[in-house]
């Protein structure tokens, strides 16, 4: 029977995969952790006509195709199998066994294989070109869960939400399917709101509904949330990081493995618990993350993602860097690009490690016709080393 007792959160294990979780509910399963494009034409994974997201414009292939994709496969561990359109470099599989030797590799399956049998599939969101029936969250409802609009059901603190015709400024407007920080604005004026519904409907063709929140001022961090819901009720701790944004995209996120317990009981009774409920009572289990916003007059939920989120992987190593190394500060860095390949900069960062006290962890890469794109975890004791050893990297 589900409780609204705290998360558990410390482990005997200090290894825990993506897969452990997903097999607390799901004996056998596959992990797809590509996710959905509505405007990237000849992707294996467009929504063209169902389950229709708003990421225009669209991020290169190779984003959708391997960048994002691999950020989770470095922890998704030897349980269950991963699906994907391409498997990773053997050099970035030999870079992971020498950073974190103790997450065992998962095997990749292709598309077409893992639809030939019945074995469900856990996906990041609703997916037009995969059955229903494998899905492991019917696609209906996960679409569903994942509209910025549904929040209001939850019964948590917002920022209120207005109708198009009687809006005050400044506002925020948010594409209610929109990925990637797509779509979404703030808005001061009539006429940036014209100018930005002209663009979201008119010339990206978006039909679906657009949200307009108001704007909470004075606010001083965004932590997000993050942890694992099974269907017995049973909740597991993955952690808290601190996001970073360019305007309202995320780019990356920080974290002090010290504080962790301090997060998760400041949100405890006032989102975890009715975020839980509200999952629970639609049929949902698996990894959920939210966004809150911290100021001096409140708390207030602005985003809800139940998925395994782009963070996971960087949480469960935060957990693991903490426990075994000690290297309790960390940053995942993301959609970094470089004028070097994904080889070289890997080659790069396996020197820095043999000389840093921290560690360095490339989590993706995805080559481009003048160098690469990359998504970095680095661990180190203090936040200011994290910068440096980044900064080194990068330099």
């Amino acid at each position: 029977m589900a409780t609204n007792s705290k998360p558990s959160f410390f482990s005997n294990l200090n290894v825990i995969t993506i897969g452990d979780l997903i097999q607390k509910d799901l004996e056998k399963a596959y992990f797809l952790p590509q996710q959905p494009s509505s405007y990237s034409k000849g992707y294996r994974f467009q929504n063209s006509t169902k389950y229709q997201v708003f990421d225009s414009p669209p991020p290169p292939l190779s984003f959708n195709q391997t960048l994002f994709p691999l950020r989770n496969l470095a922890t998704t561990g030897d349980k269950i199998q991963l699906v994907m359109e391409s498997e990773p470099p053997s050099y970035l599989q030999e870079h992971w066994n020498n950073t974190m030797p103790d997450f065992p590799l998962a095997s990749v399956k292709s598309v077409d294989e893992a639809l030939l049998d019945d074995i469900p599939i856990v996906t990041s969101a609703a997916l037009q070109s995969i059955p229903e029936h494998k899905q492991s969250i019917h696609p209906d409802l996960m679409y569903k869960l994942q509209l910025k609009s549904s929040i209001l059901e939850i019964g948590v603190p917002v920022p209120k939400h207005m109708e198009e015709d009687s809006i005050s400024f400044p506002c925020v407007v948010k594409a209610d399917m929109g990925w990637c920080g797509r779509g979404s604005q703030i808005v001061r004026g009539e006429g940036e709101l014209t100018s930005i519904t002209t663009h979201i409907r008119d010339l990206c063709g978006w039909d679906g509904r657009i949200v307009f929140q108001e704007f909470i001022p004075g606010v001083k961090e965004v932590p997000s949330f993050q942890f694992h819901l099974s269907k017995s009720g049973e909740m597991f701790w993955v952690g808290t990081t601190h996001g970073k944004f360019d305007g309202l995209k995320w780019i990356a996120a920080t974290v002090d493995w010290r504080k962790q317990e301090e997060y998760r009981d400041l949100v405890h009774e006032e989102f975890t618990i009715p975020i839980k409920n509200y999952l629970l009572k639609n049929g949902y289990f698996g990894l959920v993350t939210f966004e809150v916003l911290f100021t001096d007059h409140g708390k207030f939920m602005v985003d809800l993602n139940p998925r395994v989120g782009g963070e996971t992987s960087h949480l469960l190593l935060a957990r693991y860097m903490a426990s075994v190394f000690g290297l309790k500060h960390s940053a995942m860095f993301s959609e970094n690009t470089h004028n070097v390949s994904g080889k070289w900069l890997v080659q790069k960062a396996n020197g820095l490690n043999e000389k840093i006290e921290g560690r360095l962890v490339i989590l993706a890469v995805a080559d481009e016709p003048h160098g690469c794109n990359s998504d970095v975890s680095v661990f180190a004791q203090s936040a200011e080393e994290v910068q440096d050893i980044f900064g080194t990297l990068t330099s």
